[in-house]
C-alpha cells in the first residue's frame, strides 16, 4: 500500500516538472489578447509575441473627402496668370469716318442753289447752300471755298466771266486755286402742314417735307459726275411754337442734306488731291495749300509737269488729265497765311508755275 502511494506520488512529481519546463515556451493568452486590441498603424506589418505576422488594415474611406481644417494664416492670393501673345500690340486708333481716305483736305466751292418751290419770297436757295457748307466743314474733311472769294481771285488774275458755272472758268479755278469740285443744285417740293397744338392753345404745330438736288462737278474737267437727291420724312420734321413753319422747313432741308453726305464724300474721294505753285524763288516753292488743307512741316510733295487733257473724239467730253513727267520733290519748311506753305527743293530742278503739286501718298 505504501509502495503504491509512493509510486503515484513519483508519477505526479514527474508530470509537474514536465509541465513547468514546457510552459515557459508558451505565450500568455492575456498578453496576446492585449496586443490584438492595440490599434495598428495603416499598412504597417508587426509581429505579435513571435507567433504570427499581422498587417494593419486601412480604414474605409468616406465618399467625400473630409473638410480641411482652417489654417491659422490665410493662404496667399494667387494673381491670375497673364498670357502674352506673340503678336506685338498695336497702337490705339479711333475708328475712321466712313469713305474717308487718308490725305490732305480737298477744296470744294459751293455755288448757288435754285429755289423751285412755291415759297419764292423765302431765301431757301441761299439757306441750303449755307447749310451744306456748314455740314461739310463740320466733318473736317474739306476746305470750303466761298464763291465770292473765288470770283474776286479770278478777277485779279484778269479772267473775264459771267458765271462760275462756265466750263472754262471751272477749269481755271482748278489750275489757279487748286479747287477739286463744285457743288450746286436746286430745292424743290417743299410742303408745310400746320395745325393748332390743342383746342385751348393758339400755338402752332408744323410739319414739312423738302427735296434737295445737288450736282457734283469735277473742277478739272467741268464734267458733271453725279446728281444726288435727298428727301426728308414728313414725320421727322415736327416743330411747335413761334416760327414753327420756318423751323420745320429748315429741319426738312437738313434731313435731306444728311441723306446725301455719305454719297457726296464717296464721290469726292475719287478725285486726286492736287494744288498749284503760286511763286518760285530759288529753292523755295510757294504753294496754294497749307495749314487749312492739312499740310504740316516736314511733309513731302511731288512736282509734275502739266499732263494732257484727253477729249473723247465722238462725245467731245473730257476724259480727264494724264499725269505729266515727274520733275522733283519738295519738303515743306514753313506754313504761312491761312492756307499757304513754302517747300524747299529736295530733288529735281527746272520747276515752273504751271507745274502740278501732288501728294506722295496714293
Amino acid at each position: 500500500m505504501i509502495k503504491k502511494r509512493t509510486f503515484h506520488l513519483s508519477i505526479f512529481l514527474i508530470l509537474s516538472v514536465f509541465l513547468l519546463t514546457s510552459c515557459s515556451s508558451l505565450p500568455l493568452i492575456g498578453k496576446k489578447e492585449e496586443k490584438q486590441t492595440e490599434k495598428l498603424p495603416e499598412g504597417k506589418t508587426v509581429r505579435v509575441e513571435g507567433m504570427e505576422t499581422v498587417k494593419g488594415v486601412s480604414p474605409t474611406r468616406p465618399d467625400s473627402p473630409p473638410a480641411q481644417k482652417p489654417s491659422s494664416e490665410p493662404a496667399p492670393r494667387r494673381e491670375p496668370e497673364t498670357r502674352v501673345t506673340s503678336v506685338p500690340s498695336r497702337p490705339f486708333a479711333s475708328a475712321p469716318l466712313p469713305f474717308l481716305q487718308m490725305g490732305f483736305k480737298k477744296k470744294v466751292a459751293i455755288l448757288d442753289f435754285e429755289n423751285k418751290t412755291t415759297y419764292q419770297e423765302e431765301m431757301i436757295g441761299e439757306a441750303v447752300a449755307k447749310r451744306l457748307a456748314d455740314k461739310l466743314e463740320a466733318t473736317q474733311r474739306v476746305v470750303i471755298m466761298d464763291k465770292a472769294v473765288v470770283s474776286e481771285m479770278l478777277k485779279r488774275e484778269g479772267v473775264k466771266f459771267g458765271s462760275l458755272t462756265e466750263l472754262p472758268v471751272m477749269k481755271q479755278t482748278h489750275r489757279s486755286l487748286g479747287i477739286q469740285a463744285f457743288a450746286l443744285g436746286t430745292v424743290t417740293d417743299v410742303s408745310v402742314l400746320s395745325s393748332k397744338a390743342s383746342e385751348t392753345s393758339d400755338e402752332e404745330t408744323s410739319f414739312a417735307t423738302a427735296k434737295v438736288e445737288i450736282r457734283f462737278i469735277d473742277a478739272s474737267t467741268g464734267n458733271l459726275l453725279k446728281t444726288f437727291i435727298g428727301r426728308s420724312p414728313i414725320f421727322g420734321t415736327k416743330e411747335t411754337g413761334e416760327y414753327s413753319k420756318s423751323k420745320a422747313v429748315m429741319k426738312a432741308i437738313d434731313l435731306g442734306l444728311e441723306d446725301i453726305l455719305d454719297g457726296f464724300f464717296r464721290q469726292l474721294d475719287y478725285l486726286d488731291w492736287t494744288t498749284t505753285i503760286a511763286k518760285i524763288e530759288g529753292e523755295n516753292l510757294f504753294i496754294n495749300a497749307g495749314r487749312l488743307s492739312g499740310i504740316r512741316i516736314g511733309d513731302t510733295l511731288e512736282i509734275y509737269e502739266p499732263g494732257k487733257e484727253i477729249i473723247h473724239p465722238t462725245t467731245k467730253i473730257s476724259l480727264g488729265w494724264t499725269t505729266g513727267q515727274l520733275k522733283g520733290v519738295i519738303r515743306i519748311s514753313e506754313l504761312f497765311g491761312v492756307d499757304a506753305a513754302i517747300g524747299k527743293v529736295a530733288q529735281g530742278s527746272g520747276f515752273s508755275a504751271s507745274d502740278v503739286v501732288r501728294s506722295t501718298t496714293r
